[in-house]
């Protein structure tokens, strides 16, 4: 074999493996830096929290009901999803009251929350969410939404509700509730590494699947 030829081989491995590799890998490593919102929330009608496994923490239910103490929203709802494999430890009725308790526990009225229970699709539970929520937006004449979520989830999670609510006069933002992990040194710990490759695989999942 001539080297010329075994050097355009090596080349087209390079294009053709490598490098997608590469970009993969460059793509998680960044994925810290890139998942989460940048943006400013803003006063909303609604927040919305979808209820996810594991349950929020304490430290987050803290941060819900310093919002409402500062006005910046009039309602809470809680996204919950159906169980029917009955397999989960706590049933949605028990999520719903287990954390209604502890918000009522640190001075959140119970008149400030309501939830709705979502069936598990094939997009997620955060597109499903967010259809739910037009027909709440629409009924209820909402102007403006302010979704809770995680840090790490807060740009797929707010470009999906966005989506699904591009036909409405609505002002979508998202408040990110800091994360226990670090965007420099993720990769260091078992917990990093789910959440963020996690996360980077929903976005991935999203994007591909249109829900973003």
């Amino acid at each position: 074999m001539q080297v010329s030829d075994l050097t355009f081989r090596l080349k087209l491995l390079f294009i053709g493996f490598l490098s997608p590799l590469l970009v993969l890998i460059g793509l998680i490593l960044s994925a810290p830096y890139w998942l989460k919102s940048t943006e400013t929330y803003q006063k909303s009608d609604v927040a919305v929290l979808e209820v996810t496994d594991p349950l929020p923490s304490k430290k987050m239910l803290k941060a819900v009901v310093n919002l409402s103490v500062r006005s910046d929203f009039k309602k809470l709802i809680l996204v919950i999803r159906e169980d029917k494999t009955q397999n989960h430890l706590y049933s949605p009725g028990e999520k719903e009251l287990k954390i209604r308790e502890h918000l009522n526990s640190l001075g959140m009225g119970p008149g400030l929350v309501s939830s709705i229970i979502i069936p598990m699709t094939k997009m997620g539970d955060t597109d499903e969410a967010s259809k739910n929520l037009l027909k709440i937006a629409v009924s209820d004449n909402v102007g403006a939404i302010l979704l809770l979520t995680r840090e790490y989830e807060s740009k797929r999670v707010v470009g999906t509700y966005r989506k699904t609510l591009a036909s409405l006069p609505i002002k979508v933002t998202v408040y990110g509730f800091p994360s226990e992990v670090s965007s420099s040194n993720w990769f260091l710990s078992e917990d990093g590494v789910r959440e963020i490759t996690g996360e980077f695989v929903r976005y991935l999942y999203s994007y591909i699947r249109g829900i973003l």
